[in-house]
């Protein structure tokens, strides 16, 4: 050995060896350290100590004589590999036949030795020693690939992104995990059966794209695939799928094989969608706001004017008014749904006829959904009132005909019918979120695809939905509950696949209030008690229109066109002001700075306050200052007339007096 000899680094091998003869044993141990070779050695003397020994610690290598009294070798040999498999057995003998040395090798020795020609004796225990290191590496390697290929199974089997390897030359896919069958919706086998199995369920729109992409990849064009792309499953369904691959080359540069994960990000894609959807209806709702605030003041004169006329022209003109009318009232009725739909905004909670809002949702769809779609209503005059946001349960009603008619795609019959109904206790105790107590129920009933029972399940989840990404969010049966539930109501849902279902809504009743609003325009003649007025707004016709009306009214009116010409009119008429009607947009100064103003100088004053749009933060800083008296543009005489009537009895029990 030489000084470089890594054995003389290691430390002591441990050595048992199987001998009777002492010099034999002392030769062969001197032989070993003489050659540098560290050795801690046991000696067992017959096969009582030998099989102690094996059964007492490991050893490094075992010696083995072959002739030994009572005991033979080949006996020893088989129980040493029994005992310590690893570990080399070397036989030595004084004396053997070839026929017993390839026997001893056949068992499992690692070599053999001649005591008449032990020079083989050190580098036979070397090699065998250097022999046993490299089964043991080799060994421990397999053991390593075998624990890497078990984890990577497992985290395949179990993982939801597929994994990809691929070859290139012929094409085809070498491995794919089962999360594959989730995503395509087909099994993992047609994939190794068709290597093209990937690429035809692709979208359309997207498959010329991705594909140029992937042959840009295997040629070597570029090192990574990445594309984010839709699969079309076989029922339909559509899934959005973001795939990385990698190149791996040969030595010569060229492609061989192709590796990556391809993950499921459909639910991402909804939250960006619908965050951009949400995006667009804001900034709808800003420009149908704005719209509307300009509508509103040119169809307010309009509407206060006919009224006026009405007065003062015959019965040969009344047939023209009410044309003009009727027209005003349809334009304010179109602004009033662009602000509910468009915008979204929302009202405080009222009480509302069930009837007239599904009336309303008549006027809105019939002129929309596809003409192939008969649209049926079934209410009774007598149904019971609700109390609710009208805003939100226009939304709701929306939502449930809208699913309808995309259930309806090759036409079909959506009815609504409403009916008033009692629960009673059992009823309640066997359906979620019900109570006992009386309720108006309205029905949407299609004669659509229906729902199969493992999705009706899930109709109501966040997010879940089975069109695709450019018809529906998940969101919208998702909105419908939760604002059901807020109403204190609950849904029911049936279905029959291939033959419709209907969605059921329960909203609690309460006592109808009387409403003066409902009382028609042309039976109320009203009169003041010459009480003065200070009108502010900056719409010249409608400012004149209120003017001439409350004029006609015994009013006395002061006219201002914005918050600082009004705290002018202020300065000036002080004691004589009893009321104000503002606008809430003007320019220098708004309604909300000028009532802040006003309720400082002159806070006995009543206020009215008029506006075409108006944000839930307005409406409630408005509330804390003490305003309740509120008019949503256009308005009629009747309407005004109310509004004021209310703010001046409040302020000094002084009425105006109204004659029915």
């Amino acid at each position: 050995m030489t000084d470089s000899d890594p054995m003389k680094e290691q430390k002591p091998i441990k050595l048992l060896h199987l001998e009777d003869s002492v010099l034999d044993a002392q030769l062969m141990a001197d032989m070993l350290e003489n050659d540098g070779v560290q050795c801690n050695i046991t000696r067992a003397r017959d096969a009582a100590e030998f099989h102690a020994a094996l059964s007492s610690m490991q050893f490094d290598v075992v010696l083995c004589d072959y002739n030994l009294p009572g005991y033979d070798g080949i006996t020893a040999l088989i129980h040493a590999r029994q005992q310590q498999p690893a570990t080399p057995v070397i036989i030595v003998s004084g004396s053997m036949d070839e026929e017993d040395a390839v026997k001893c090798l056949q068992i499992g020795a690692t070599d053999y030795l001649l005591k008449d020609r032990l020079e083989r004796f050190v580098p036979a225990v070397k090699r065998a020693l250097h022999e046993a290191e490299e089964q043991r590496k080799r060994r421990q390697s397999e053991l390593e690939l075998r624990e890497s290929e078990e984890r990577f199974r497992q985290l395949a089997q179990h993982s939801s992104e597929v994994f990809w390897f691929s070859a290139v030359d012929p094409e085809r896919i070498l491995f794919v995990s089962p999360a594959v069958e989730k995503i395509w919706s087909l099994p993992a086998s047609r994939f190794y059966e068709d290597v093209q199995a990937p690429w035809s369920a692709v979208h359309p729109e997207d498959r010329a794209r991705v594909h140029a992409a992937w042959r840009a990849c295997i040629a070597g064009l570029a090192d990574r695939f990445e594309e984010e792309y839709r699969i079309v499953q076989p029922s339909g369904a559509i899934r959005w799928v973001l795939d990385s691959r990698t190149s791996i080359r040969g030595e010569t540069g060229k492609v061989m094989r192709i590796s990556g994960v391809a993950r499921d990000v459909t639910e991402r894609k909804q939250v960006e969608q619908q965050a951009l959807r949400t995006q667009r209806l804001e900034s709808l709702g800003t420009l149908a706001g704005g719209v509307a605030h300009d509508l509103n003041n040119a169809l307010a004169p309009i509407l206060m004017a006919t009224e006026l006329l009405r007065l003062e022209i015959g019965e040969i003109g009344a047939g023209q008014l009410k044309i003009i009318e009727a027209a005003a009232g349809r334009g304010a009725d179109m602004v009033r749904q662009l602000l509910t739909f468009a915008k979204g905004s929302n009202g405080q909670r009222q009480s509302l006829q069930v009837r007239k809002l599904i009336g309303e949702m008549e006027k809105l769809i019939s002129s929309t959904f596809p003409k192939n779609i008969r649209f049926e209503i079934n209410c009774p005059d007598k149904l019971g009132t609700v109390i609710g946001d009208p805003t939100q349960l226009h939304q709701v009603l929306l939502n449930l005909c809208v699913n309808a008619r995309d259930a309806m795609p090759d036409g079909g019959t959506l009815a609504i019918t409403a009916e008033n109904v009692e629960i009673d206790s059992v009823y309640a105790d066997a359906v979620e979120g019900a109570v006992p107590g009386r309720y108006v129920v309205w029905r949407v009933e299609d004669t659509g695809t229906g729902i199969p029972a493992a999705v009706l399940e899930r109709i109501f989840e966040p997010f879940f939905t089975t069109k695709g990404p450019d018809k529906g969010t998940g969101l919208g049966l998702s909105t419908v509950i939760g604002i059901v539930k807020s109403h204190n109501g609950f849904v029911r849902v049936y279905s029959v696949p291939e033959k419709g279902s209907t969605f059921a809504v329960y909203l609690p009743t309460v006592t109808a209030q009387h409403d003066t609003t409902m009382i028609q325009r042309d039976e109320l003649k009203i009169r003041g008690n010459g009480e003065t007025i200070l009108v502010v707004d900056d719409e010249i016709a409608l400012r004149d229109i209120i003017r001439d009306v409350l004029s006609a009214l015994n009013f006395k009116v002061l006219c201002a066109g914005d918050g600082a010409e009004a705290m002018t009119q202020l300065r000036d008429y002080r004691d004589d002001i009893q009321a104000v009607i503002t606008d809430l947009h003007m320019p220098n100064m708004d309604g909300l700075a000028f009532v802040r103003l006003l309720k400082t100088s002159l806070p006995s004053a009543g206020v009215v306050l008029t506006s075409g749009r108006m944000e839930g933060k307005e409406r409630q800083e408005f509330a804390e200052l003490g305003i309740s008296a509120i008019l949503e543009k256009p308005f009629t005489q009747t309407r005004l007339f109310a509004a004021l009537s209310d703010v001046l009895s409040r302020r000094s029990g002084s009425k105006p007096h109204a004659v029915l």
